[in-house]
């Protein structure tokens, strides 16, 4: 990392914070820290603005972003004032998770950008949970004089392993951001949950797992809630991030194996291979020519999902062969987990 981008890494003082705002009321981009994952951040009621970031992550313009705000009022106030009366309650009782790593789907106010849409009549909206993110956004809604959501997708380059510290954000998207914050490692670790409210007799439907489970939901608003296919496919995206079969990939080729299982072949047979297990490291699984690490030594699943993102950054780092990733049980946060291990593993 050189210098220059070194430099554009600043503790969240009051002051950096007060400039991040100034930043975003500009039309530049910044690197935003959140709960989840660190986000690249832009005002998103300004077109130009908003292309930045796809332009900076090299992202399709058919993948929409989701829009963050302070407040769940201000969040509601994106969706169009024409929604019916069964998506606004099931709104209003998911609102419970914010601040937290939850994001809506619904009718989209005519005032929301078709950049952000990527043309569809949805919009994607959430209220982070991480106080320095939250007093940007007030700040900026205060500079502007009126409510400013912010576009804020993972701050990597499209399809790579999210940021999940502000040095990762640096090293990959340095040269494209005015500044970046230093909010600390990230606390969740993985992308938000998505849900889609259709606001219709149908139920509402996970569009990417996350912290927040189905059975979280499902009792919150008193109804079933359909959940994610377990397993990717390449079919058209929905008006949803995080849906293509290929996403949260290293560079290193990726495959998942049974936990406990001897180690798989490398293609070659003769390269450095890393083998990354859950729970606390058993020797007798080290591949050969290779090392075996954990995600959580704790056993931990949330301990895990804090780390999966840096640990797959660092075994990039070092150029192994291949990295093996044992599954994990799909319960729970596990869900989310063996999503972004699938699609990490897609070739």
């Amino acid at each position: 990392m050189t210098n220059l981008v070194e430099r554009k890494v600043f503790s969240a003082t009051d002051v950096a914070i007060r400039r991040a705002a100034n930043c975003l009321f500009a039309g530049e981009l910044i690197g935003l820290p959140t709960e989840t994952v660190y986000g690249l951040a832009a005002r998103g009621d300004d077109a130009k603005a908003v292309e930045r970031i796809f332009t900076a992550k090299k992202r399709p313009r058919s993948n929409p972003l989701i829009l963050h705000t302070a407040t769940a009022s201000d969040a509601f106030g994106l969706f169009s004032e024409e929604c019916s009366s069964n998506f606004q309650e099931q709104a209003d009782r998911l609102s419970k998770f914010w601040p937290g790593p939850l994001t809506l789907i619904g009718p989209r106010s005519g005032a929301v950008l078709d950049h952000v849409t990527a043309g569809g009549d949805t919009v994607a909206v959430r209220v982070p949970d991480h106080p320095v993110a939250l007093a940007v956004l007030r700040e900026l809604s205060r500079i502007a004089d009126c409510v400013v959501p912010v576009a804020a997708p993972s701050a990597n380059r499209a399809n790579y392993v999210s940021p999940t510290t502000a040095h990762h954000v640096a090293a990959g998207l340095g040269e494209h951001v005015a500044m970046i914050l230093d909010g600390g490692p990230s606390r969740v670790g993985l992308e938000s949950t998505i849900v889609l409210l259709k606001g219709d007799a149908s139920p509402p439907r996970v569009l990417r797992s996350g912290a927040i489970s189905p059975a979280q939901l499902s009792e919150a608003i008193g109804q079933p809630v359909e959940g994610v296919p377990p397993h990717p496919t390449d079919a058209p995206p929905v008006a949803a991030p995080g849906q293509f079969a290929k996403h949260y990939s290293p560079r290193t080729p990726l495959c998942l194996v049974k936990a406990g299982s001897p180690s798989a072949e490398t293609s070659s047979g003769g390269g450095r291979v890393l083998r990354i297990v859950f729970g606390p490291v058993d020797e007798r699984l080290s591949p050969n020519h290779g090392e075996i690490w954990s995600f959580n030594p704790d056993g931990k699943l949330e301990s895990a999902a804090a780390e999966l993102y840096a640990m797959l950054r660092r075994a990039d780092a070092l150029e192994f062969e291949q990295i093996q990733v044992d599954c994990c049980a799909e319960d729970g946060l596990g869900m989310a987990i063996m999503d972004r291990l699938r699609r990490a593993s897609h070739r």
